[in-house]
Formats: structure tokens, C-alpha cells, sequence
């Protein structure tokens, strides 16, 4: 894991745009990482603590490959 990369734990659920959104610190800058969840699922808060270490390492490396959207998010695939 790279130390340069720490993730917070503020994961939350933005409802309105079906997302789940939490944080990672980069070299003192802060980076929302994003994922789109589909309709069928019921608990996208449940389901990301169930994967949250999958989702990290996804992440990570998206980050280290310097892979940003336009807005400046890490857009990670739905697991």
C-alpha cells in the first residue's frame, strides 16, 4: 500500500446522483473517489464496507496512475 495515499473514513451515499462518494488525502490534497451504483442495489453503504478494501486498492491504483476525471475524481468500477 502507499503511504502518500490515505483514505478517510467519510464514506457517504449522494442519493440524487446514485453515488457513493468517500475521500482520499494525496500529498496534502484532498481527492473525492467516486462509484456509481446501480438501481438493484438496496444498501450502497453496506455494500461499500463490504468491499471497502477492494474499493481502496482500486483507487490506489488509479491515483498512482494519475487516472482523474475532468473534475478531478477517481471514477472506480462497481464491484
Amino acid at each position: 500500500m502507499n503511504q502518500a495515499i490515505l483514505f478517510n473514513d467519510d464514506i457517504h451515499f449522494d442519493a440524487s446522483r446514485r453515488r457513493l462518494v468517500f475521500t482520499a488525502m494525496v500529498s496534502g490534497m484532498i481527492v473525492p473517489c467516486v462509484v456509481e451504483v446501480p438501481e438493484s442495489e438496496v444498501e450502497p453503504i453496506m455494500h461499500f464496507r463490504n468491499h471497502q478494501f477492494d474499493y481502496e486498492m482500486q483507487a490506489e491504483e488509479l491515483i498512482e496512475d494519475e487516472h482523474y476525471s475532468s473534475s478531478g475524481e477517481v471514477e472506480l468500477t462497481f464491484l
